[in-house]
């Protein structure tokens, strides 16, 4: 029968809505004190947010009685009528924040009003005030969110790793950074310090956060229009990625997601990234509020654009233009100062043909001619030699190879077959080799580890840092000993201590490795199943087959073509691409006729 929810359930629904994870309280109440106008936020976490999360500001602080009414539903200080929903520049504004907290932790707020002498102290649980008292306590606000869930089990019971809950706080951390670069930001996890980020300009913010190298990706962006003023930072082609997490869009200082805006920036990108990758970006929309609207989703993270197909063109026309503007799009602008004159053409000059010095009886295609050739070359030390009458063998007549092959450029080799002609993709012949090997290693547990002779550092940026620890068992069955450097002073850095057999441990070469794992990782997880397995192994094997690119001698290229043909897939890598095609005797008469 139709009857009304009692209140502790009716808040425990809807603190569903906005308390997802330990992340949710840090994201609410991080917003709540750059509304509150601090100057300094200090977010300090204890077991990634299941014991303790703590948010200080030193904001406007409260009275008693808005200490008491904060945690009320529908509580707000940013609208009095209907037309403020059109004119919100703030975060929060419905007033369920403190309310949902309340519902599913212990919380405690300590605030002072800047204009008050004292302060008070509130504490609340399951959303019913347990105790109040006066006590001294700085200007701003200081809450404490213990034992998220505990009253919730099941919703407790499925959280996350550590790392997994953690990595989200991160996130939610760096969003409200990324939109206050002038103010400060502070991030303490299990008394370990990971963010002090200083007033700042933006550029120099997003460095603190994403890492020194990005500022070597980082190209500005900027339009102003009636419709909107775009402005903020684009990644270079070279530097993109597999993975998502240096993507941010931002409306009014708002984080919010938009896969329709993101097609309009990868569309700018279109033949300058490999397909599957992701640029970096941190794009700001400053735009009249009436022209949105953000209410649109519990968490706030959608929104919705009265304009948004022009919104799309611009944002697609400014990153194209930021990126042929510095020279990442093949361009040529005759009335660019300082460009470099154009020579003039002498046509008095005469430069003769270049001649070629060649062999016409060479065939190298005899197999017996061509064998006997090579041996004649190779017995003598010198040309002089083989004027004089000199006889000074080099090689045995026992070692004259089987069957002659022609590299071309280091990519591919050519061999002759009854039907025509064989042409071998070097690298992707490698691909495949590697695949099947590491897949036989790791279907039988038998991955092996190879040590670095020197450890090699790495600096990774906290998602991957993170995500690389939480996984750190799947990457030892893998072949890899990654560990946290030691000391205070190495933050988000790893030490690469073991990689699988015949991965190169050059630091470009791990980085792109890394960022493929970081992929795999996220889609696969610890799954062993055959296709993680296999995906694992062709990881390892598109790495393995960059290196080693020196020109092969005839014996390596051989074993290349034999190695290849013997394993269980030879024509194809395990992406579906053809290591070899053949080119028919039928073929090449074609072409002469």
């Amino acid at each position: 029968m139709l009857h009304i929810l009692p209140g502790h359930i009716s808040n425990l629904i809807a603190a569903g809505e906005v308390v997802q994870r330990p992340a949710s309280v840090v994201k609410e109440m991080m917003e709540n004190a750059v509304d509150a106008g601090a100057t300094s936020v200090q977010v300090i976490i204890k077991d990634s947010g299941r014991t303790l999360i703590q948010i200080i500001d030193d904001g406007c602080g409260m009275t008693a009685e808005e200490a008491r009414m904060a945690f009320l539903r529908h509580a707000t200080s940013k609208i009095n009528e209907i037309e403020d929903l059109n004119r919100l520049n703030t975060y929060g504004f419905r007033g369920e924040a403190l309310a949902s907290i309340a519902a599913v932790a212990e919380v405690t707020l300590k605030t002072r009003h800047k204009s008050g002498e004292t302060g008070h102290e509130v504490k609340f649980a399951e959303s019913k005030l347990i105790s109040e008292a006066e006590i001294s306590t700085p200007t701003g606000s200081n809450f404490i969110v213990r034992n998220i869930f505990y009253n919730v089990p099941a919703r407790r019971k499925f959280l996350k790793s550590d790392a997994t809950e953690f990595r989200q706080i991160t996130q939610e951390f760096s969003r409200v950074a990324f939109t206050r670069p002038e103010l400060s930001f502070r991030l303490v996890h299990n008394d370990i310090e990971v963010y002090n980020l200083a007033p700042a300009n933006l550029k120099k913010r997003i460095l603190d956060i994403a890492g020194k190298d990005m500022g070597k990706e980082l190209v500005h962006i900027n339009l102003e229009s009636q419709i909107v003023n775009i402005s903020g930072f684009v990644g270079k082609p070279e530097d993109s990625r597999k993975t998502p997490g240096n993507q941010y869009f931002f409306v009014n200082n708002r984080y919010f997601r938009s896969p329709y805006f993101q097609k309009a920036v990868l569309k700018a990108y279109e033949n300058l990234i490999q397909e599957g990758t992701l640029p970096s970006f941190y794009i700001f929309f400053d735009i009249d509020p009436d022209r949105i609207d953000i209410n649109i989703h519990p968490a706030k993270t959608e929104v919705k654009f009265e304009d948004e197909y022009a919104i799309y063109d611009m944002l697609h026309a400014v990153v194209r233009e930021s990126l042929g503007r510095n020279s990442f799009m093949p361009s040529i602008d005759f009335d660019q100062e300082g460009a470099p004159e154009i020579p003039a053409v002498n046509y008095k000059y005469y430069a003769p043909p270049p001649k070629i010095d060649y062999d016409p009886l060479f065939n190298p295609f005899d197999e017996e001619f061509s064998a006997r050739r090579g041996f004649e070359e190779r017995r003598y030390s010198t040309p002089e030699e083989r004027t004089d009458g000199g006889n000074i063998p080099l090689i045995s007549e026992s070692s004259i190879p089987d069957k002659p092959v022609i590299q071309v450029s280091g990519r591919y080799i050519i061999t002759a077959i009854k039907s025509g002609l064989l042409i071998v993709n070097i690298k992707r012949a490698r691909e495949r080799i590697f695949y099947e090997k590491y897949l036989e290693s790791l279907e039988n547990y038998s991955a092996i580890s190879i040590r670095t002779l020197f450890p090699k550092s790495l600096e990774l940026d906290e998602n991957t840092y993170n995500t690389l620890l939480e996984n750190a068992e799947t990457l030892r069955n893998l072949g890899f000993d990654i560990r946290p450097k030691e000391g205070g002073f190495f933050r988000n850095m790893v030490e690469v201590l073991g990689l699988p057999e015949d991965i190169s441990d050059s630091t470009e070469n791990l980085m792109t490795l890394i960022d493929q794992l970081m992929y795999d990782l996220t889609e696969l997880g610890r799954g062993q199943e055959e296709s993680a397995k296999g995906a694992y192994a062709a990881t390892l094997a598109k790495s393995a087959a960059i290196c080693g690119r020196e020109q092969l001698n005839n014996q390596q290229a051989q074993m290349l073509i034999d190695t290849l043909f013997a394993c269980k897939e030879p024509a194809v890598t395990p992406s579906g691409n053809p290591c070899s095609v053949i080119v028919t005797t039928t073929d090449i008469d074609k072409r002469f006729i």
